[in-house]
């Protein structure tokens, strides 16, 4: 549900930019989550999904014009649009409210570009939208106690009743309905008035349906006060339970034979066939996931869209399909999600741990796929493949498939504790920092040891190398860092401050070199030259989530920029995020040649680190396709690409509905570094998209042409 915004992570600056080094930055496509504000799909069965922020700061509008199968960002000229709302009407024009920022947006040419439509709205949010028969707009926010309307297509609002709006529907006789958090309302003369329903009164009213013949299904709950569907064929003068009494249900949908379908907060998707007599609950692949909006398309593809858990964490949503009258659920997106860790498995395969659950990733085809699980705050693989994933309330689980299946572990079946996260050192030594104290099995789990080292959320660094095992732990009012020779067995303390909020803030190299991210929260990065008998500050006055080092000298860390150091931190340069977003890295790893960085509001990225000019030029048998700049543009931009080889190579610009508007490149071109110049004088504003076909590589990314 929505939820007032808690601001917790506040960054200062850091001065030094100037650097010989620099950062490509390729987005694997995933993890998929984000809190899921809304979803609609136009009539050419395009999807948009919008999310926003909730203690993790994600927001933006999505597309995917293939069922779901993969997803855009749609590019404004305003900020990211943290969505609570969004309504397609039959023009296929988008209305996006949104939490504060301008409250109403509007496009009318498929989301290309768009229109701040607030005046005269003068609430904080915008919740819900709707329409009446001669084109009567209505809008309101479910916080502050504002329903409002517009005569003349929202150029401008007034104000049309105190009401708390959750949802908007209209029948045949253009009586227009809004579910509110205080029961139904009705009005019959575009909003001049109300009448609340005597029957639904006092009831959240979250969700409603008519059909053909104006029956009216109205799903009733929202954050709690939930008693089912309830069914009216008289205009709401008399009501009949049509079940799921007791449960919240936020969403109902139609399919093509009639079938009602209800989304409920904590019990997954349920479906009628005949009016409510029986119920038949889908599960599978919707584990701990509330329904919130759910949609059917014309193939009857159902898609739900998810805020997550409502949890500690959150943020374990995003947008999940049935496809053929299955009773499975996959996970489609956004891709986008919290990172906690990653572990690698084999050449192709990455474990994600995320508020959505385990996720892996498999490199040989760039495909995501959801494992199962919820709120998971760490993976770890031991050398024979047993997974193991530590989850927030529910304990510890392991998987001896991959994922295929999961079971839980002997350490939390009689006692169900939070697990913050977990280490196997082999296949029979496995730490993890539970709510309470650190525990251990020398057996592969069958017998578990409390040792007094006390963990919990914010002191569960776990970290193995060079056969010495390094813990935080606390003990008022020090956060401590332990670390232990004999795998375990005995540990000393080598620090007294040593916190840290993230799972991934040890680092040690061969050579005795270790550094530790944040102690203490703002305090940067530790290092100690000598394994932890003497410390020294590199980094200061950050907050950082994890840090990487190799033996030469090369640290990575993350706050509100990139920070690396080529001389084990005594200098630092500093680079943006992608798009310059605000972001945090939460893990650093690297497999071969290659880094990835997870960050904890917009996924993995596969990074280069690029050092000079030849080393940029010199790839290896990387191919790759810069983002223009400056972008956005007018009226000219220049792209970067690298071709290691010599071949035939093009590079075309499509608008957004996918019509090639000009080629840049199609030419047998020789191996190097090339830069491009494209000229838009005579297109017009709006989102494009280039795209470089070189040999077997494919790579699209957009641009937007802003005048």
């Amino acid at each position: 549900m929505k939820r007032i915004i808690i601001l917790l992570l506040m960054m200062c600056f850091f001065s030094k930019h100037i650097s010989s080094q620099k950062l490509i930055w390729k987005h694997t496509g995933g993890p998929m989550g984000g809190i899921g504000g809304d979803m609609a799909i136009n009539s050419l069965g395009e999807i948009y999904a919008g999310v926003y922020p909730f203690f993790i700061d994600y927001s933006g509008l999505y597309k995917s014009t293939d069922s779901g199968d993969s997803w855009f960002k749609v590019e404004t000229q305003f900020d990211d649009f943290e969505v609570y709302a969004i309504y397609i009407t039959k023009e296929d024009h988008i209305w996006v409210g949104t939490n504060f920022q301008g409250r109403i947006y509007r496009s009318t040419d498929n989301g290309i570009t768009w229109e701040n439509k607030r005046s005269g709205y003068n609430t904080g949010e915008c919740w819900a939208f709707g329409q009446s028969k001669d084109g009567v707009m209505f809008a309101g926010d479910g916080q502050y106690v504002n329903l409002y309307r517009s005569t003349d297509y929202g150029e401008n609002w007034v104000l049309s009743a105190n009401l708390r709006p959750l949802v908007f529907a209209t029948d045949s006789n253009n009586i227009v309905y809004a579910g509110t958090h205080d029961g139904l309302f009705a009005t019959t003369d575009n909003g001049l008035t109300w009448a609340q329903n005597n029957f639904l009164s006092n009831i959240p009213v979250s969700s409603i349906l008519i059909d053909s013949a104006n029956n009216i299904y109205c799903g009733t709950g929202y954050y709690s006060n939930g008693n089912g569907v309830f069914y009216s064929t008289d205009g709401g003068l008399n009501w009949t339970q049509l079940g799921l009494a007791g449960k919240i249900v936020l969403s109902l949908a139609f399919d093509s034979q009639g079938n009602l379908y209800a989304g409920t907060k904590q019990d997954g998707l349920y479906k009628t066939t005949d009016l409510g007599q029986t119920w038949v609950q889908y599960n599978q692949g919707l584990y701990k996931k509330d329904v919130f909006r759910l949609k059917l398309n014309n193939e009857d593809m159902i898609f739900i869209g998810s805020e997550g858990d409502g949890g500690f964490s959150s943020g374990g949503g995003g947008i999940f399909r049935s496809m053929n009258n299955s009773d499975f659920f996959e996970h489609i997106g956004l891709p986008i999600s919290n990172v906690k860790n990653i572990v690698f498995s084999g050449d192709s395969l990455i474990f994600a741990s995320t508020p959505s659950g385990v996720q892996k990733y498999n490199k040989k085809n760039s495909k995501w796929s959801n494992v199962g699980l919820h709120d998971v705050f760490g993976v770890t693989i031991s050398p024979d493949g047993i997974l193991f994933a530590a989850t927030f309330g529910e304990g510890l689980f392991k998987s001896t498939n991959l994922g295929e299946s999961w079971m839980i572990t002997n350490l939390t079946t009689d006692s169900i504790m939070s697990t913050y996260n977990v280490l196997a050192l082999s296949d029979d030594t496995v730490f993890v920092a539970t709510e309470f104290n650190l525990r251990k099995t020398f057996d592969g789990g069958i017998n578990w040891i409390v040792t007094p080292i006390k963990t919990g959320f914010f002191s569960r660094n776990l970290y193995y190398f060079d056969n010495i095992f390094w813990v935080t732990g606390f003990e008022t009012p020090n956060y401590i860092l332990y670390k232990s020779t004999d795998n375990g067995r005995t540990f000393d303390s080598v620090y007294y401050g040593t916190g840290g909020i993230g799972g991934n803030s040890i680092y040690a190299t061969q050579n005795g070199n270790i550094f530790v991210a944040s102690p203490d929260f703002y305090m940067g990065i530790l290092h100690s030259s000598n394994l932890g008998l003497n410390w020294s500050q590199v980094l200061f006055d950050k907050y950082v989530l994890s840090v990487f080092a190799d033996d030469v000298g090369l640290v990575i860390t993350g706050s509100d920029t990139i920070f690396i150091s080529t001389n084990f931190g005594d200098s630092w340069n500093s680079y943006p995020y992608p798009d310059n977003k605000y972001n945090y890295l939460t893990d650093i790893k690297k497999d071969y040649n290659n880094y990835y960085f997870g960050t904890i509001k917009s996924g993995l990225y596969e990074v280069d680190i690029i050092t000079s000019i030849e080393d940029e030029n010199n790839l290896g048998n990387n191919y790759h396709l810069s983002q223009n700049y400056p972008n956005p543009f007018n009226p000219t931009t220049k792209i970067k690409l690298v071709i290691p080889k010599s071949e035939m190579v093009q590079i075309k610009v499509y608008n957004i509905l996918g019509k090639e508007v000009k080629t840049l490149l199609s030419d047998y071109t020789k191996a190097g570094t090339y830069e491009i110049e494209f000229d838009a004088s005579n297109l017009p504003s709006g989102v494009y998209f280039y795209r470089m076909i070189s040999g077997e590589y494919l790579e699209t990314k957009k641009m937007i042409l802003l005048r």
